[in-house]
């Protein structure tokens, strides 16, 4: 095997594969990536037991072939490659010669036949989405999804499909303090099986890879997996088997008080505020009245912190309590310049919303101040 490729698509295959890989694995080829070349360029593989990477990126063969490699070390090299075009060969007992420029180095490769073998996969159907919308579905909502996997039901997003013209691919996250749901329009068939949920660090990896994506892309289903298919690249993904509580359940169908701010002076006083919050909970304490809304917050032996934003307020005062810290991701992945509060009282849930926009609403449960 012996190929040219440009450093760029190198560094970028190998970044790919360092969330995925298995760094901490006893098993050295469970710590590699797979590099195949042949007459169209070189593929690159990375996979654990939850999620497999396969990525196509141009190159010139001199001479075809396949090898594993370690994926983290491979990518030390590959970041600090002097000059634009890398020389990549195979050489005897499977050691890797490196050039670029003049610098060289040797790296000890695998068998590609130890390598895990690829799952297969048959899609029963499939749909396509933009990658941009995509990216907003898990930018709303994978925040809100619970890191902890113990927790039944709360550990992956849910995907369902809302019947609207055009019909809109729904995510929904939650940890049961928090919810958050965000749609955009699709069009094919959405055939992820009932009780199956798609899971977190997944979801965070497939995010990445479609940074600054803006083609369409593929997403299929089959029994207990999922396929994210784009021009260059292909990401699978194990569902998880678990049933999503019943979100709508928890939606306020009415609100007796609405604030709208401005969604940048709210998140900068809310950062200001939350330096004073209670730790671990963020409590922050929400005031508000006629013409704007007073943040404050305060924390034993450190200090108190108040902040006067102007909001445009109808209904009676109301002060709530609130974790900052759920309230800032949430403005965080809002774009417009207003934001939304829709509240009944102290103990109600709180949504959030761009107040011009119906493709994404965010759910923050109350926490009680002493």
């Amino acid at each position: 095997m012996e190929f040219l490729i440009h450093r760029d698509d190198l560094k970028r295959a190998l970044t790919h594969a360092q969330g995925i890989v298995e760094k901490r694995s006893t098993t050295p080829i469970l710590a590699s990536v797979l590099l195949q070349a042949g007459a169209d360029g070189v593929r690159v593989t990375a996979s654990d037991k939850a999620m497999t990477f396969v990525g196509d990126f141009a190159a010139n063969v001199a001479t075809p072939g396949e090898v594993a490699v370690d994926a983290v070390n491979f990518f030390q090299v590959a970041r600090v490659l002097p000059n634009e075009v890398v020389s990549v060969k195979l050489a005897q007992n499977q050691r890797i010669d490196v050039r670029c420029g003049r610098s060289s180095y040797k790296l000890n490769g695998f068998p590609a036949a130890d390598f895990p073998p690829l799952p297969s996969f048959d899609a029963d159907r499939s749909l396509t989405i933009a990658a941009a919308d995509l990216r907003a579905l898990i930018d709303q909502t994978l925040f809100s999804v619970a890191p902890d996997d113990n927790r039944y039901g709360l550990g992956g997003a849910h995907l369902e499909a809302v019947a609207e013209d055009p019909p809109k691919l729904r995510m929904v996250g939650t940890d049961g303090n928090r919810l958050s749901w965000s749609q955009r329009p699709f069009s094919g068939d959405l055939g992820i099986r009932s009780k199956m949920l798609m899971p977190r660090k997944p979801l965070a990896e497939l995010r990445r890879f479609l940074d600054g994506l803006e083609t369409d892309v593929t997403v299929g289903f089959g029994e207990r997996s999922a396929v994210v298919r784009c021009p260059s690249f292909l990401v699978q993904m194990r569902l998880m088997e678990a049933q999503f509580p019943d979100y709508r359940a928890v939606l306020p169908t009415s609100f007796k008080r609405r604030a709208v701010l401005d969604r940048e002076t709210f998140l900068e006083g809310l950062k200001r505020a939350n330096i004073f919050a209670t730790d671990g909970s963020h409590s922050v304490r929400f005031a508000f009245g006629a013409d704007e809304l007073v943040l404050t917050a305060r924390k034993l032996d450190a200090g108190d912190a108040r902040e006067e934003l102007p909001a445009d307020f109808s209904g009676e005062p109301l002060s709530v309590g609130l974790n900052a810290r759920f309230v800032q991701e949430v403005l965080s992945v809002l774009s417009g310049s207003k934001v939304a509060i829709e509240m009944g009282d102290t103990l109600s849930p709180c949504i959030l919303r761009d107040p011009d926009v119906a493709d994404a609403l965010f759910v923050v449960m109350p926490v009680r101040l002493d």
